[in-house]
């Protein structure tokens, strides 16, 4: 009976630390939703490319022996031109090179996402890429291999987007 209670009063302990009854992150200006910690970070920054300048937004929750990341880009309407395989391309190159990564597994899972897998010195990774008209999404997670992989999934599917990007709507008329 003992073990029984105790058996209990971990499981609900651990269902409840879990973020099981934690509201998601929202950002109105991403326009997504997820389970990110309060104490998430935003940051901005601009890159030049042949197409023009090029903003993006990256929201960072680093949490013990793991990172969290969502950033979205809006793409000019002339590199989506260039092709929606060069896009996921390069962005998968600039993910791997940017955190030393070697590549696993590159998955189409639909015509807008793809999943990258991939391990870092210490640490494995799985990132999400999803092309909505004309905003590119970055959803990473990279975790210490001693860490339980499914909290890792568990992040990726939270991540949602709650309303069209900003980048595919028609842009306001003057009066």
């Amino acid at each position: 009976m003992a073990n029984q209670r105790w058996n209990w009063s971990l499981s609900a302990l651990l269902w409840f630390t879990t973020g099981a009854w934690a509201e998601p992150y929202v950002s109105s200006d991403g326009r997504f939703s997820a389970e990110l910690s309060s104490a998430t970070t935003c940051a901005t920054s601009q890159s030049e490319s042949p197409v023009g300048a090029i903003v993006t937004t990256v929201y960072l929750d680093k949490q013990p022996g793991r990172f969290l990341t969502v950033s979205f880009t809006d793409l000019p309407k002339l590199a989506i031109l260039a092709g929606r395989e060069r896009i996921f391309d390069e962005a998968r190159d600039g993910m791997l090179q940017q955190c030393g990564g070697l590549q696993i597994a590159w998955r189409r899972q639909d015509p807008q996402t793809r999943r990258l897998l991939y391990t870092s010195p210490g640490h494995r990774g799985e990132t999400l890429f999803r092309l909505e008209k004309y905003r590119l999404y970055v959803v990473d997670v990279r975790s210490e291999i001693s860490l339980k992989p499914s909290l890792d999934s568990q992040f990726l599917q939270s991540f949602k987007i709650i309303s069209p990007p900003a980048a595919s709507a028609p842009a306001p008329k003057d009066p």
